[in-house]
């Protein structure tokens, strides 16, 4: 799963306000990777598993545990090291993102030190900024176990606000990796492309990497001192590398690894203060998914300022960012703060597929009442993520020079009734997708799995008829649906909260009925069941059939783990239905 993957089915679906950022830090925890080329939950668990392997093998052998990820490379141990960064790092350039440098470096250091080496590429395509690797800092979670991070930033970027960001991507990091090792590349276009920021960039790249006691690598100085010219392996735009320039740069990477490795310290003291005065800044931060919004049609979604909270839920303000992805040809993003202009973007995007983009909108960013933001076109509000806001810096005057442009919102009072009443981005009012959902279900009908709440009691369609969902709470701590998200019952299915069982039909729904008397039960159960998905098993549903994953995602740790319970045990009926009373 990628970076965007994950967002697209995390942050637009559970991110905005409190609980939504402890669902996301959670499952970014269970991820923790973006881009890598396997997926990244695997890599997670086996990132363990070979910790806890290598741990075994240190304490066999007698062998002090290295700290740092060059003590660990010298020893032979497991590290695991992040990528942020541009098109550069993402390989935008190039026919196959495998040949970019950031995916050949695994290979060639596990060459080089005889250790397993997990990459985690998380950098975004083209001409994403230093400050979309700010917003992804942000994100890792706390707990992460990185050794080390190489960043790739400097050619799109602004010498103003650049060294900001950049120490607070480090000192981020660091506050959740306490020991972790930084390598800052300077980017070869500083020399092949004169017209970008990459060379202005570059000394603050070496002072503030030089401060945490990281390594600046110089490639395109490297590349000369090597014999060759990062001119001749230039692509077509002067910014990236080709396949043979993304080899040799993974080859410097390795090489000035392995030079730095045979001075570098045991341990690393990264308690150091900020190099830069604005760094501090920047410490306030949130995410509020497009899911809190309201969608007041196909182009525009707004939200109320009182919604714009950190995890402590303190309101936030300052800088405005938003996530969303350039579709081919314009792209414009407009934003207003209590019906008056803020800040616009605007670019023209000549990929031809999506690309996720994180842009900055404006400074001072302080709504009394509501933020709108207002597409170009619905299929970029369609891939509207969310807007993040965080601590203040000046930006350029150039932020402040856009046209405004007339859009529709809804007055506060308006938006906060709907609001109250739950709508929010998906179908949201006045939206095109809302009218043509309403006339499919109204011309079709109900459908099996579909559900309602008529005084209170839980129903399902199944077969042409409405039953009534009953959960039967036996008091036997291994039976009955105690987690407050559980996927629906179809007719005839038996449901513990270890595993779902398909019954045999009425006579099981009967027997259910007769261990557990439904007078007892509906009244207590029902009301604790919240309808989130619905799932109709087939007859030839067999004990080795696992919940579908999305259930499963759904349900606490120590009831998934209950999961390896003998399958007898889970056969004790506690979920039955009758047909509706007509």
């Amino acid at each position: 799963m990628d970076f965007k993957t994950f967002f697209e089915q995390n942050k637009k679906a559970c991110v905005g306000g409190l609980a939504g950022a402890v669902v996301v830090l959670m499952g970014l925890a269970a991820v923790t990777g973006k881009n890598g080329a396997a997926d990244p939950a695997i890599e997670t668990t086996a990132a363990a598993t070979t910790a806890a392997e290598s741990e075994e093998t240190k304490t066999a052998s007698g062998d002090v545990e290295a700290g740092t990820f060059y003590g660990k490379l010298k020893l032979g141990q497991p590290v695991s090291v992040l990528v942020l960064g541009d098109g550069f790092a993402k390989g935008s350039n190039l026919e196959n993102s495998s040949t970019s440098w950031a995916e050949l470096i695994s290979e060639k250091l596990q060459k080089e030190f005889s250790s397993d080496v997990q990459i985690d590429n998380y950098a975004l395509p083209s001409d994403n900024t230093v400050y979309s690797g700010f917003v992804m800092a942000n994100e890792i979670p706390d707990g992460s176990e990185y050794d080390a991070v190489i960043l790739s930033f400097g050619e799109y970027d602004d010498p103003e606000t650049f060294g900001a960001f950049y120490e607070s991507i480090i000192r981020n990091l660091i506050s959740k990796c306490p020991e972790l090792s930084v390598i800052s590349l300077i980017e070869p276009s500083s020399v092949t492309n004169p017209d970008g920021h990459a060379a202005a960039n570059a000394s603050a790249i070496k002072d503030i990497t030089d401060h945490y006691h990281g390594l600046t690598i110089d490639v395109a100085k490297l590349m000369e001192a090597d014999g060759g010219s990062a001119n001749d392996t230039a692509a077509s735009d002067k910014i990236g590398q080709n396949d043979e320039g993304n080899s040799r740069t993974a080859d410097l990477i390795v090489s000035s690894v392995k030079d730095f490795a045979a001075g570098a310290e045991e341990n690393i003291d990264n308690s150091v203060t900020a190099l830069y005065e604005k760094t501090g800044q920047l410490e306030h931060y949130t995410y509020i998914s497009a899911s809190d919004f309201v969608k007041v049609n196909d182009t525009t979604f707004e939200l109320p300022a009182d919604m714009i909270l950190d995890v402590y839920g303190e309101t936030v303000t300052g800088l405005l960012g938003v996530d969303y992805d350039y579709q081919t040809g314009a792209n414009d993003v407009y934003v207003s703060v209590d019906g008056k202009p803020f800040g616009r973007s605007v670019s023209e995007f000549a990929g031809t597929s999506a690309e996720q983009h994180i842009v900055l909108i404006n400074d001072e960013f302080a709504p009394a009442e509501y933020v709108a933001v207002s597409f170009g076109t619905a299929k970029e509000a369609e891939s509207f993520a969310g807007i993040i806001v965080s601590g203040n810096l000046t930006l350029p005057e150039s932020y402040d020079k856009f046209e405004s442009k007339d859009i529709t919102v809804l007055d506060a009072a308006a938006l906060g009734e709907l609001i109250d009443d739950g709508e929010n981005a998906p179908g949201g009012p006045g939206s095109k997708e809302e009218s043509e959902e309403a006339e499919e279900t109204e011309a079709s009908g109900p459908s099996d799995g579909d559900t309602k709440t008529v005084d209170g009691a839980l129903y399902e369609y199944f077969n042409g008829e409405w039953y009534e969902v009953i959960n039967d709470d036996t008091g036997n701590p291994n039976i009955g649906v105690k987690q407050q998200i559980v996927e629906t019952r179809s007719a005839g299915q038996i449901i513990t909260n270890k595993e779902s069982v398909h019954s045999t039909g009425a006579a099981s729904s009967e027997a259910a009925a007769e261990t557990q008397p439904v007078a007892e039960t509906a009244s207590e159960t029902v009301a604790e069941t919240v309808v989130e998905t619905s799932a109709y098993i087939p007859e030839t549903y067999s004990a080795e059939t696992a919940v579908p994953e999305t259930a499963a995602a759904e349900l606490p740790q120590d009831t998934q783990a209950a999961e390896s319970i003998d399958m007898a045990a889970a056969m004790d009926p506690n979920a039955v239905m009758f047909p509706a009373a007509q």
